[in-house]
Formats: structure tokens, sequence, C-alpha cells
């Protein structure tokens, strides 16, 4: 169903790559590989999907170890995926998950995104403060802060360039989450066959919220993504 709804929306094909015991698959965008898709064994009682941000570090263990000890868990522990390189799955300390992997072969080029592909991360936070500090160290990050929609919108950089975004939880009494951001040309056209595969609406286009050039939606499985005209 997933598979099917991203082929719908952003033209994405996907093809399985895993076993029989460990499904995953591969989503391809522009020829080129984009993300990819697992199955969740045993989840719980209605259990959305979610997307979940990758970030590269040198050393997978040194990482989780110290987002245990920073107050985070670790949700899988650091294992060799074949073809992949080391990963793990942690959660920062609102519970919120994201990944960190040592590639196998190295980090993929962004130096020039495109439409249909992945642009931002950015994380939708209950606790700014805790947020901001959490992921400052861990990472031992540097951090900018500007207005968004009279927001305060916190950005992680490394090395000083922007890596991903913080801003407080748009959606009252729901979970953190790292929300993706896709890179579109149209944003309007690309909501509306969003809906018409099923998606559940979140934040509309509306010109009052980044001059319309943001949309926001539940995919059938549940995960939110979001999509965003950029130049």
């Amino acid at each position: 169903e997933a598979a099917d709804f991203y082929k719908k929306v952003f033209g994405w094909t996907s093809t399985q790559v895993g076993t029989d015991d460990q499904q995953y698959w591969i989503f391809k965008s522009n020829g080129k590989p984009v993300g990819g898709m697992f199955l969740m064994a045993n989840p719980k009682n209605n259990a959305g999907g979610e997307w979940i941000p990758y970030y590269s570090v040198n050393s997978v263990d040194d990482i989780a170890n110290k987002c245990k000890s920073s107050g985070g868990k670790i949700a899988i522990s650091p294992k060799v995926m074949e073809g992949r390189g080391k990963a793990a799955l942690l959660s920062d300390p609102q519970d919120a998950l994201f990944a960190v992997i040592k590639s196998d072969n190295g980090d993929p080029d962004r130096s020039v995104i495109l439409d249909n592909d992945f642009l931002w991360s950015e994380l939708w936070s209950n606790d700014m403060t805790k947020s901001t500090e959490f992921y400052k160290n861990l990472f031992n990050a540097q951090i900018d802060s500007r207005k968004d929609d009279e927001r305060t919108y916190t950005i992680i950089l490394n090395n000083n360039k922007p890596s991903s975004g913080i801003i407080q939880n748009p959606a009252e009494k729901i979970k953190e989450y790292w929300v993706q951001y896709v890179k579109v040309s149209d944003v309007a056209a690309i909501e509306q066959k969003a809906k018409d595969a099923g998606a559940k609406i979140l934040i509309a286009s509306d010109s009052t919220i980044r001059n319309g050039t943001v949309s926001i939606f539940l995919d059938p499985t549940g995960a939110p993504i979001a999509i965003q005209k950029w130049d």
C-alpha cells in the first residue's frame, strides 16, 4: 500500500531486497536510491508508519552510547547491514525516533537536490529547549535560531552547514516526530495527487504558511510527510 502511494504521488519505484523474515524495499527517484522501507515486525495496535531520518556519523557505537547516557534510548542496537554499513535506531528523551549510520558506500551527494528527492528533516518537538540541547550535545553541532511564521525555528548545523531543523510541534497531543520534506515544483498538484491516493491532509498549502510553499499530510500508513517548493 505504501509503495503504491509513493509511486502515484512522487513517481518512486520500489524493489524488494530483503528476505521474507526481514522485508526491506529500496525506493528510487530519478533512477537513484532515495529512501528505504522496512516492514515492522509485530507492530503495536494501531501503530502507524513513520519516516526515519539517518544521520551520518563516524562511530555508530559512540553515538548510541552517548544517546543513552544523555537520556535517549537505543531502540535497535548497532548492527551491520549487508551492503549498507553499520547503523542503529535511536530515540531522543522525548521519544522521537532517528537513526545513525556509518555507510560502506560513503554519503550521498547533496549538492543538487532534484524534484521528488528528500530535501530536509524537521523535528516537531514538544520541548524545544530539551530537544535542542540533546541534539547539540549528541552531534557536537552548531545551533542557529530564526523566526518562521512568527515561531522560533532552530537549525542544527554540521560544520556550519544546515543539517536539520527543530520547531514547536504544531499538532496538539501528538508524539514528537521527525518529519521529512520532499522537494516538489508544484505544491498544489502534488497535494492533490496525495489526496487522490488516500492521504490525510494535516496542513494544506496556504499563502500564510511559508508563502504557500509547504503542504504536510499523512500517507495511508499514518506516516507524516511534507512537500515543499524550494528554489
